[in-house]
């Protein structure tokens, strides 16, 4: 009776171990793409009937593994359709637009019909950048500027003076006293008048 009894725990836990493996794999499958991305295709696309939800699931890891090694077919393909079916949709609604009764619906229906034309100019262009993807340029350094004089020579240098006092200065250090009388001249102090200049008449 011991023995069974010291058993049970064991299969307890082997049990609760095996309930928490299965619910992380439950889990794990629950938010992967390709799980996802089945489910969505199960329950829209009904062409050719119910299909299988694990045969989806390998058929979507199959073409995801080859974007993966960089073979673009299947996207191309892709892109290479819906740019059919959006030319398609926008000559079908441009025509059924004349048929609408009413300006404001024939003007909904005109819209849409621009809509589907933009989405296939936009599919259009997707598709050639994956064909022919454009030249990528690595610049390593940009330098702008706007009136940028930049001397690398060796000048002679020109010493600065600072003319902030130097009018208010008789010798550099030296104020000057605005308050300071200067003596007057005696030298020539007489003016004499100026000769006669021979000058003509006329």
């Amino acid at each position: 009776m011991s023995k069974s009894l010291n058993k049970l725990p064991d299969d307890n836990s082997q049990s609760s171990e095996e309930s928490q493996s299965h619910e992380k794999s439950v889990a794990n499958l629950a938010i992967r793409p390709t799980m996802l991305a089945a489910h969505t295709i199960r329950n829209f696309s009904q062409v050719v009937g119910t299909v299988g939800l694990v045969e989806l699931i390998g058929e979507l890891a199959k073409q995801i593994k080859c974007v993966k090694n960089g073979d673009m077919r299947f996207a191309e393909e892709t892109l290479a359709a819906q740019a059919v079916v959006l030319d398609t949709l926008f000559n079908a609604l441009a025509v059924k637009s004349l048929q609408a009764p009413g300006l404001d619906m024939q003007a909904i229906v005109l819209k849409l019909a621009l809509q589907s034309q933009r989405q296939c100019c936009l599919t259009v262009e997707a598709l050639a950048a994956i064909k022919k993807p454009p030249a990528v340029t690595v610049v390593r350094q940009t330098n702008i500027g706007h009136a940028v004089q930049v001397n690398n020579g060796a000048t002679d240098e020109i010493p600065q003076t600072n003319l902030e006092n130097e009018l208010l200065e008789i010798k550099h250090g030296e104020q000057l006293d605005r308050g300071a009388q200067i003596a007057p001249i005696t030298v020539n102090q007489d003016l004499a008048t100026m000769e006669k200049f021979d000058r003509p008449e006329k």
